[in-house]
């Protein structure tokens, strides 16, 4: 018997023994559900990339207009001190984030390669543990944050004039943060079931509900950072809301048991090796988030720190749009990759790649032509603060045509379950590259070091990313080398 005809045989015994385990309507459902996911094996890569990849991108891009909404009601309505405290917070965010993408990526990415194998036990085990990991790392994480909070604030560079905006925000933030949790985790969820257009939606209503709400809370009401915190919140809760009512459908190939919840050590495990490189990025990001601003705060005064949360927003805002992709690429590479059909691996980053860095070189251009234009959305264009931001802005994102590469080959690695490749090269851009440059450049060049320290990181992880990669796909066997 032929390697292939094994595994086809193989894949027909877990299926016949899982399907022995439900009723016959749940049976019918499930077979549905699942020719949403065998489609990622056979149907053309590019095909593929756009229906997984365009509602991504469109979702991270509203997830985006999260930040961004809040920094233009904040520091339109509120003040420039308000969104220098708005700043300060988005370190603590991105901690507390960083366990999101713990779970989260590292959730997604193991469904999708059970998935391949056909392996449907093993996902409502991962996705019942998911729900479970992630309840008790937010709870142990929040619980830390929330009772140290000012002395955090203090610790990430807040000055007298902003600690009470930042805060005031931040408070609201963390109480409504399971809501955040649930919704990240459940959004790749069904990514990898193949629903990117129930994702994208999820995203909408949330992002929907926040704009609603900042302007009556903020503009209406009056209330400052902190009805900027309850709009966000209560956009992840509308967008859970949604995403639950998909999983009570029945819907899903995900089928539930009380045992699935059951914390398992070696699902946390698996679930944590896969993962742990977002949560390296993320709290990576923000440490060095913190030394910036912290630079920013000794070179520049509080109108640079103010810039640097114009210059962050519309970073995020153009990085999203990549992270999209990643999160498109991601079911596909992963399922894919439990196929063993390593091929059509290798097209789909490829395909990946070419079109990550073709949008973000147009992106690159539009910023340093126009840069004012960008900036002025955030601060008061007769502000002498937009001089200060404009030239943050074009020193910054000066790697943003290849910053793909690293984006994408980080997110590869995750998607075939390898985390320590993903973890490395995390930790090399944040801890090794550009927290020293952080502290070395501005003591050279002042306020300048500060900004040029991120594209000097950026392009020694972009070239580390690219060897990796290269390195991978020679010692691994084509799909005809396999056979």
């Amino acid at each position: 018997m032929s390697m292939q005809e094994q595994e086809k045989e193989n894949e027909q015994k877990q299926d016949q023994a899982y399907k022995s385990e439900t009723t016959n309507d749940s049976a019918h459902e499930l077979h549905d559900a699942q020719d949403k996911t065998k489609r990622m094996g056979s149907e053309p890569i590019p095909k593929l990339l756009a229906q997984f990849s365009i509602p991504a991108v469109i979702a991270m891009l509203v997830n985006a207009i999260y930040n961004i909404v809040d920094r233009i009601f904040i520091g339109k309505f509120v003040g420039e001190d308000a969104l220098a405290g708005l700043t300060i917070s988005f370190p603590v965010m991105m901690i507390i984030f960083a366990f999101a993408g713990l779970v989260g990526i590292g959730s997604s990415a193991l469904m999708s390669i059970h998935l391949g194998k056909r392996d449907f036990k093993g996902v409502n085990q991962i996705f019942g543990n998911m729900i479970t990991f992630g309840t008790l790392v937010t709870g142990a994480t929040l619980s830390i944050i929330f009772i140290n909070l000012d002395g955090i604030m203090n610790l990430f560079g807040a000055t007298p004039d902003i600690i009470t905006y930042a805060s005031d925000y931040m408070r609201i933030i963390l109480m409504g943060f399971i809501f955040q949790m649930y919704a990240f985790c459940l959004n790749g969820a069904v990514r990898t079931e193949g629903h990117p257009m129930l994702s994208m939606t999820t995203m909408l209503l949330s992002a929907i509900t926040n704009i609603i709400l900042d302007y009556i809370f903020i503009v209406n009401l009056g209330w400052g950072v902190q009805g900027a915190a309850i709009a966000t919140i209560s956009g992840q809760l509308t967008g859970l809301l949604f995403l639950l009512r998909f999983y009570f459908s029945g819907n899903s190939v995900v089928k539930l048991q009380p045992h699935d919840f059951i914390p398992r050590l070696s699902v946390f495990k698996n679930i944590t090796s896969i993962g742990v490189s977002s949560f390296v990025t993320q709290l990576g990001t923000s440490v060095a988030m913190t030394f910036l601003n912290r630079g920013l705060g000794q070179y520049g005064g509080v109108g640079a720190i103010t810039s640097m949360g114009a210059i962050n927003s519309l970073f995020t805002l153009f990085i999203m749009p990549m992270i999209g992709l990643q999160q498109g690429l991601q079911p596909i590479i992963g399922y894919n990759h439990g196929a063993k059909s390593f091929d059509r691996v290798k097209g789909a980053l490829k395909l990946g790649l070419t079109v990550s860095m073709l949008f973000s070189t147009v992106i690159f251009i539009a910023l340093q032509v126009f840069p004012r234009v960008f900036i002025s959305a955030f601060l008061d264009p007769t502000s002498e603060t937009v001089d200060v931001a404009v030239k943050g802005l074009r020193i910054f994102i000066l790697m943003l045509p290849l910053l793909g590469i690293n984006i994408l080959g980080t997110g590869f690695f995750q998607s075939i379950a390898k985390g320590h490749i993903a973890i490395m090269l995390g930790a090399m851009r944040q801890f090794i590259f550009l927290l020293p440059l952080v502290i070395i450049l501005p003591q050279f060049f002042g306020l300048t070091g500060v900004w040029m320290a991120t594209p000097i990181a950026d392009a020694i992880s972009i070239l580390a990313t690219a060897i990796a990669l290269l390195y991978h796909f020679k010692e691994t066997p084509s799909l005809a080398q396999e056979a």
